[in-house]
């Protein structure tokens, strides 16, 4: 701790104003912090009609960066080449342990390296000394990578910040850094031992050490407890729309432990409790969060281009969904202008299952657009220009050259928020120059890779607007502010005081003998007494909540809250539009289907997104809106399905009977069989695919079909009636092509109505059937169809699964037909004893309802459960999202 006299001062704002300001500075706990101070000092002085001077006020690590600096224009200071960052050192440290592990492929370098950088600084700021007969197998591994890492630096001629830090200090002590005559600390609610040693050394040469103190009086919190945390965020949200409204120059904080996870609940709840007062910027608000630099829409489309090019540019080919992407994301040349074409092209390539682009196909769908074509020409021979292989350094300049090239960041207008993402983009792209010690010689995508690694490291916020007069933050954020209000939520005893988590990679009985963050409960409750006792001071009402249930899970307070006052304060019931004249729309209802419509593209799935939801089927088959077709990869999950329908198509038309497959299986010509069909298959379907590919689908082709001819070959007599024929379902002028992959017809004269299912979900269809809208309903419409057409009786609908994971049957009949896994509609419940005649005419009844709604324009975005609309491929028109309240 530090030495007695360097808590003597203690220091209100006036009283730091009092100082000689040239020789005063100010070091604070956070950047949010000092822009407070900074702005208080200004309004202070404003209100005195004066105009001074401010100290030098900044958060202690962007004084330490500036002093490391400083001594390199002091004599005798033998100093590193290169200085890494965070996401540097993270890179050092993971290679360190790659290699030091390489015996162990399974372990994840980059977790273990976050876990060291942790543990490095732990043992230097607390002072950490590991005796003889303490140390932990975990510890022996640590210390073994630590000192690797400190080789690694002194080969590279580096530092990190940790060693900054230690340098500054020793610098310190020995005379060679410029101290005040005052040093004022700002937010600090503990002081680690590293800490206490700056103070010291401060105050050897002389320094005045002082502790800014809040003027606010520690406020009595009051407790509210809310229902669950959607009540509570709601509650916190019409409690500041309240006191913004009751005090107009007021500035107000909601404050959350677990912000991060909250935000877009928080923005939601937030908008919509403010919404009718937004107008004025008073009741705009901060939500202090911020998310990966990667995430936002400039920054992701740069590195997609990058991506793109380091693929396209040394081998003239490129990942299709790759270069798809980077044309939805725009942010280049034409993005505006050619915004149409660009998505055109991308639907194209889906539509067409492409796998890769090459420079033909490139510049053939580029034709009209010339400007984009010539651009990534330019890029091309940019990024070509630095050669195969070179160092961050030299990749730097091409990368910024190469977005300028493409145009970026596009022909759109930026907003502020976009101008500030892409002046962090360039930040980052600065700063990329400086991994050349650790990442060394690297190849183009190598180098787009480490980029992108790098912005995902970078926490990229907003600055804040600063008229709102409401913040929104987290714990640490808050700490050090002043309000006129404050509500902190979500304090339950799993969040105030948190459960002790001691670093795994250090002994447990040193951390707590040190009082080391984190590493007893002990230690927690001490720090979130301090961090409770801080926050009470940044306003004159303070308001502490927690939620009491979350799910099924009883929550309690923390106890640092529990024996609290109750808040004498009820959420206002919210009737701002009551008075106000309305109209109300229900929007459920298109315009009647033109009779003699032919849906010849949705056949059964008219009808099953109309079971499912009839706003989907109005979507996806009325206005023709639905989610773009996968990229082949992807869609290569379809083809696998259509490959095997053909195969056995193939297969049945050959053999035509059971009869004649019995014959091939004691031929043992079955195999020859299959192949024979497989290849056929492969010819039509898998001709554009690598050979490896195909190879792998024809041998797990040949699996399957081996096993379905087996049980096949177990069925009553049966003959194969008809395969993959096209039937016409009518319906009072609505006509839907429907194509039945099998009917087999049995020795009775009653058929069997076959549909493949070639994916992995093995469905149970008699709940899906016996509901009043049956879905997975392709068997009982085919029934339907069948039953007005065809002479012979419907026996029963067969669910034949064939995948490599499960080769199943499944479904129903009216009497026993011979095939294990199809059940007798009398025995099944979900029928309650009905006759299969009457089975039949119920869902002919379901069918013909349907139909009708669908030509009737019945529109209702209602579903019966989520589940039905897994595959939903309209969802943003559903908006269903919206309506789950912890958002």
């Amino acid at each position: 701790m530090p030495s007695e006299r360097n808590t003597r001062l203690s220091l209100s704002m006036d009283g730091l104003m009092a100082l000689p300001l040239a020789r005063t500075w100010v070091f604070t706990v956070n950047n949010r912090l000092s822009r407070r101070l900074t702005a208080e000092w200004a309004a202070r002085l404003r209100i005195k009609g004066q105009v001074g001077e401010l100290p030098r006020m900044m958060p202690l690590t962007a004084w330490l960066v500036a002093a490391a600096d400083e001594l390199a224009f002091t004599n005798g200071q033998d100093l590193p080449a290169h200085h890494l960052d965070t996401f540097a050192t993270e890179l050092a440290w993971t290679e360190v342990i790659r290699q030091e592990e390489a015996d162990r492929p399974l372990l994840d370098a980059g977790q273990a390296a976050r876990l060291a950088m942790e543990a490095d600084v732990l043992m230097d700021e607390w002072g950490l000394r590991v005796p003889i007969g303490a140390e932990t197998d975990e510890f022996r591994q640590f210390a073994r990578w630590r000192q690797r890492y400190r080789q690694q630096l002194l080969a590279m001629d580096a530092e990190d910040f940790n060693q900054r830090y230690g340098r500054v200090i020793q610098a310190l002590q020995q005379g060679e850094v410029d101290c005040p005559d005052y040093l004022v600390l700002g937010g600090f609610t503990e002081i680690s031992p590293r800490f206490a040693q700056l103070l010291d050394a401060f105050a050897k040469e002389g320094v005045r050490i002082g502790w800014l103190h809040s003027e606010q009086q520690s406020a009595l919190a009051k407790q509210y407890v809310a229902a669950d945390k959607g009540a509570e965020w709601r509650a916190a949200a019409a409690w500041a729309a309240q006191r913004l409204a009751q005090n107009p120059a007021g500035r107000y904080a909601i404050v959350s432990a677990n912000l991060e996870n909250e935000a877009p609940f928080a923005h939601r709840v937030l908008g919509e409790a403010l919404a009718p007062r937004q107008a004025t910027a008073g009741f705009a608000f901060n939500v202090t969060v911020g998310r990966p630099l990667s995430e936002w829409p400039a920054v992701r489309a740069a590195l997609t281009w990058l991506t793109a090019l380091a693929e396209f540019a040394p081998s003239g080919v490129a990942d299709a969904a790759l270069l798809g992407a980077a044309l939805l994301n725009g942010h280049c040349v034409g993005d505006e202008s050619n915004k149409s074409r660009y998505a055109v092209i991308d639907a194209r390539w889906r539509q067409q299952a492409r796998t890769r682009v090459g420079r033909e196909r490139w510049n053939s769908d580029l034709a009209e657009c010339a400007s984009l074509r010539h651009a990534w020409e330019q890029a091309c021979e940019i990024w070509l220009a630095v050669g195969r292989q070179a160092a961050c350094e030299a990749w730097m300049p091409a990368m910024k050259s190469v977005l300028l090239a493409l145009g970026f960041p596009g022909e759109r207008p930026l907003d502020s928020v976009a101008h500030q993402v892409v002046a962090a983009l360039g930040e980052l792209l600065g700063r990329y120059a400086a991994l050349t010690p650790v990442a060394g010689l690297i190849d183009g995508l190598t180098a787009v890779r480490l980029l992108e690694r790098a912005a995902r490291s970078v926490l990229f916020q907003p600055q804040s607007d600063p008229l709102a007069r409401l913040d929104v933050l987290g714990l640490l954020e808050a700490e050090g502010g002043k309000w006129d209000g404050m509500w902190i939520l979500g304090l339950t005893d799993q969040v105030l005081p948190a459960s002790a988590q001691p670093h795994p990679l250090l002994p447990l009985r040193v951390l707590k003998r040190a009082g080391a963050p984190r590493a007893t409960p002990e230690r927690e409750r001490q720090w979130a007494e301090a961090i409770f006792s801080a926050l009470s001071c940044c306003a004159s009402e303070v308001v502490v909540s927690y939620p009491r249930r979350e799910g099924e899970r009883e929550l309690r307070p923390s106890p640092l809250i529990a024996g609290l006052p109750v808040a004498q304060w009820t959420p206002p019931i919210s009737q701002p539009l009551l008075s106000l004249p309305q109209e109300v729309l229900v929007d459920e209802q298109g315009p009647p289907l033109q009779s003699g419509h032919e849906s010849g593209t949705g056949g059964a799935d008219v009808l099953e997104t109309q079971a499912r939801n009839p706003m989907w089927a109005f979507v996806r088959h009325r206005l023709g809106g639905r989610a773009l077709p996968p990229y082949a990869e992807v869609a290569m999950m379809d083809r696998r399905g259509q490959f095997l329908h053909r195969a056995l198509e193939i297969i049945w038309t050959m053999l035509g009977d059971q009869l004649r497959l019995h014959a091939v299986m004691a031929q043992g010509a079955t195999e020859a069989l299959i192949k024979e069909a497989l290849a056929q298959a492969v010819d039509e379907l898998l001709s554009g695919y690598p050979a490896v590919l195909t190879k792998l689908e024809s041998a797990r082709a040949q699996a399957v079909l081996g096993d379905w001819l087996k049980r096949e070959a177990q069925r009553t007599p049966f003959a194969v009636e008809q395969v993959e024929r096209e039937h016409l379902w009518r319906r009072n002028g609505l006509t839907l092509r429907l194509r039945l992959d099998r009917l087999d017809c049995l020795p009775d004269g009653s058929v069997v109505v076959i549909d493949y299912k070639t994916g992995m979900a093995l469905s149970y269809p008699e709940t899906d059937w016996a509901r009043t809208r049956p879905i997975n309903l392709q068997l009982p419409l085919y029934a339907s169809v069948l039953r007005d057409k065809h002479a012979n009786a419907v026996a029963g609908l067969m669910l034949a699964h064939v995948h490599a994971r499960q080769v199943a049957v499944q479904g129903m009949a009216g009497w026993d037909i011979g095939i294990k896994g199809v059940k007798l509609a009398s025995e099944s419940k979900w029928f309650q004893g009905q006759e299969w005649t009457a089975i039949l005419g119920r869902w002919g009844d379901a069918m013909a309802h349907l139909a009708d709604e669908y030509l009737a324009g019945y529109a209702a975005n209602v579903a019966q459960s989520l589940n039905d609309l897994q595959y939903c491929d309209a969802m943003p028109f559903l908006r269903l999202h919206l309506e789950d309240d912890d958002g």
